[in-house]
């Protein structure tokens, strides 16, 4: 279970979101990160996918996870087998990665470009989105955040397609995490990503932007406002941006042509 029960300073009983750490390596090298167990796997494809590192869920031909054992303080661990990417591609990208690792990969870098680098363009006017569309995406999101609603501290994250088909969704002690987690759920159901719409539980910084339009995802909406940075690297690319999606409200950003009706 992704929750703990623990006995409060006034004697009653809460629920506890559970953080452990999980070492996921790949291509000779080895990140950390601290997570809500459960779906690792989903976990270790989109992290990889949306860092970068690998370029489909076919580069993957194999995990083995590896229980932690908590008197040698060793965490989980789970090992991720690769096909057709460059080693020394796998380990540079693993070694920027600034989410997971404590040296931040991004620092210094703050032009849109550079970090566009890599990532497809948006496909130009798809999906459609209409306000009552997003308002049917917010109710289903909130509907299924069943680890917030019972701890309050965890993080949420969905991919639907354009027609509000859920693709995959997760909850996490992470916010990275629970979007990673997401994309890999929908990634290992063949989802057409470039097509597809994330709605994520907090702000719109700039890395979980990233992680989207790495993979193409053209339409990204929030339940809280974006960053500046997040700003323009959807107005770089061409994607459609959406904060403060609460209860009949909406703030479109960026790419309103993608918002109709």
């Amino acid at each position: 279970m992704p929750i703990f029960r623990r006995t409060l300073a006034d004697g009653s009983d809460d629920e506890l979101i559970r953080e452990e750490p999980l070492l996921i390596a790949a291509g000779g090298a080895e990140v950390l990160t601290m997570r809500t167990p459960g779906r690792d796997e989903d976990l270790a494809l989109g992290f990889l996918l949306s860092e970068g590192v690998i370029p489909s869920a076919a580069a993957v031909t194999g995990m083995h996870a590896t229980p932690g054992d908590p008197a040698a303080r060793t965490p989980d661990r789970i090992d991720v087998a690769l096909t057709g990417v460059d080693a020394a591609h796998v380990r540079g990208r693993l070694t920027r990665t600034h989410e997971i690792r404590t040296s931040c990969g991004a620092c210094g870098l703050t032009d849109v470009d550079t970090l566009l680098e890599g990532a497809p363009p948006c496909l130009a006017g798809v999906p459609k989105v209409t306000h009552a569309l997003l308002q049917r995406l917010r109710a289903d999101f909130e509907a299924r955040q069943e680890l917030f609603a019972r701890t309050g501290a965890c993080h949420g994250a969905a991919l639907y397609d354009g027609h509000g088909t859920l693709l995959g969704f997760a909850e996490d002690v992470g916010r990275h995490n629970a979007l990673d987690k997401a994309i890999g759920q929908a990634a290992r159901g063949g989802a057409a990503l470039r097509r597809a719409i994330a709605l994520l539980s907090g702000r719109a910084g700039y890395d979980l932007v990233l992680k989207c339009l790495r993979l193409g995802v053209p339409v990204i909406l929030s339940v809280s406002a974006p960053s500046a940075l997040g700003f323009d690297l959807c107005h770089a690319a061409g994607a459609t941006l959406v904060g403060f999606l609460r209860q009949d409200r909406a703030k479109v950003y960026t790419g309103a042509e993608r918002i109709t009706g």
